[in-house]
């Protein structure tokens, strides 16, 4: 799992989640949550305060010493209720000796008299280290209550401003290094994704860009290239190179019968047709069977033709040829035909030099127009134009037909193959693979397009 991308792409979505889940436990257990723990101490009001002076006015001194008592257990915080200096209840004894002093510094340090309005806790001393407090609550007139207590703020219920300003710094610290640590793991978990993305991207292109080339140019030599590693990305090309490499084999066999095929049957087929002519048989008869064996031997002769050129050992001699006198030749070669149909053949070339095998473009331009003539209706025009496009030099041969179905455009390219509805016309399914073949051979492309009204066919060549 681990050798493939979407298994390492998981893996780092789970090393990164393990990350934040302990960075927030962490983060929570050694800074948060003392943090949090400081802020209570200083947001949370001392309601017992109200408590406290309630009981002492409604049932005594009594109940009040019972419930700081009780409170005493729990906590194990001292106090002490002074009526007129003296202990009538609790045990905070240190605290009782050192009372004036106490109070007599924090008058001196403060500057005015300290606050003793009946019901208000009054902070008279604290020791920040040992995280406790000692202050006072006037309960009446003569009884005033001393209590130990945790640091917190000593309000009825609201902070004080210094506090507030306090809460609202920390409050914002805590969301602060929140955020920025979640932004910081994303961050990192953006670049390995983005990493893992465009290594998968890359490997997507090659393989698609290899299978275009294949098809575009036929070229099942082409293989597509990988790391050698044991990821899905690298067996996926090498089952497909495999794949290829048994396709290229199989054609190359099928092409090799065909041509040894062709080969061995042209021989006799040319001593039939030299002993047919010899036969003393009636004209229309000798003639018919002599039409038959010629038109075998043509198909032959294109089939090798076609193979030498796929398999790039047919012998080209390409020069700048002018492509007017070429077009004006199969113009007037096709001409009659097209006149039985009274079809007008129009020239309209953009582009005048084109540099190819003068024979071979013949050949193919003959073909393209001859079916034009063949398939175009009567009375319609046919149009052998060029045009430049970026580098290359397209000829055209376009008509007035209705075309050829979308789905069979590429078929129609293979050998033998033909549409139905043409079967019964002559031919041998063979012109349009022949102009694809030297269409190829010229390091150019063949296209069919059908269009609004006609179709057309052109050949693309390397300027």
């Amino acid at each position: 799992m681990l050798h493939s991308y979407i298994g390492r792409l998981l893996l780092i979505y789970a090393i990164a989640l393990i990350l934040i889940m302990a960075a927030v436990y962490t983060f929570y257990d050694d800074w948060l949550e003392p943090q949090v723990s400081q802020l209570e101490s200083l947001v949370v009001p001392e309601c017992e305060t109200c408590t406290y002076i309630e009981l002492f006015q409604e049932e005594g001194l009594q109940s009040l010493a019972t419930l700081l008592d009780l409170r005493m257990v729990k906590t194990g915080h001292s106090y002490a209720i002074l009526n007129n200096k003296v202990v009538t209840a609790g045990d905070l004894q240190w605290f009782h000796k050192n009372i004036e002093k106490i109070r007599q510094k924090i008058v001196t340090l403060n500057g005015k008299a300290s606050n003793e309005k009946k019901g208000v806790m009054v902070t008279l001393w604290r020791d920040v280290n040992a995280g406790i407090a000692i202050s006072s609550i006037r309960l009446d007139k003569n009884n005033t209550l001393y209590i130990q207590e945790y640091l917190r703020v000593k309000s009825e219920f609201v902070l004080s401003a210094d506090n507030q300003q306090i809460v609202g710094d920390n409050i914002r610290g805590i969301t602060s290094q929140i955020a920025l640590s979640g932004l910081f793991l994303l961050f990192l978990g953006f670049i390995a994704t983005s990493v893992i993305v465009g290594k998968i991207y890359h490997k997507l292109k090659n393989i698609n860009q290899t299978a275009d080339h294949i098809i575009k140019h036929q070229d099942l030599s082409q293989r597509i290239l990988h790391s050698g590693g044991n990821n899905e990305f690298d067996q996926l090309a090498r089952n497909l190179n495999n794949m290829l490499s048994k396709i290229e084999a199989k054609v190359e066999d099928i092409k090799h019968i065909s041509n040894s095929i062709a080969h061995d049957l042209r021989t006799p087929l040319t001593s039939l047709h030299n002993k047919l002519e010899q036969l003393e048989l009636d004209e229309p008869i000798a003639l018919n069977l002599t039409t038959k064996v010629d038109n075998i031997i043509t198909t032959f002769d294109s089939l090798l033709r076609i193979s030498h050129l796929e398999s790039g050992n047919a012998y080209i001699v390409k020069q700048q040829v002018d492509l007017i006198p070429v077009v004006e030749d199969v113009l007037d070669l096709f001409r009659p035909l097209a006149e039985e149909k009274e079809q007008t053949l129009i020239m309209a070339l953009g582009v005048t030099s084109v540099k190819v095998d003068v024979n071979l473009l013949f050949q193919a331009l003959g073909n393209l127009l001859e079916n034009a003539i063949k398939y175009a209706p009567e009375n319609s025009g046919i149009i052998i134009s060029s045009i430049q496009q970026n580098e290359n030099v397209v000829i055209s041969v376009q008509d007035e037909g209705d075309g050829i179905p979308s789905n069979k455009l590429e078929d129609v390219i293979q050998r033998f193959v033909r549409l139905d509805e043409t079967r019964n016309s002559p031919g041998n399914g063979l012109g349009l693979s022949m102009v694809n073949a030297i269409s190829a051979a010229h390091q150019g492309s063949f296209e069919l397009n059908n269009l609004s009204k006609g179709f057309k066919a052109s050949i693309r060549i390397p300027l």
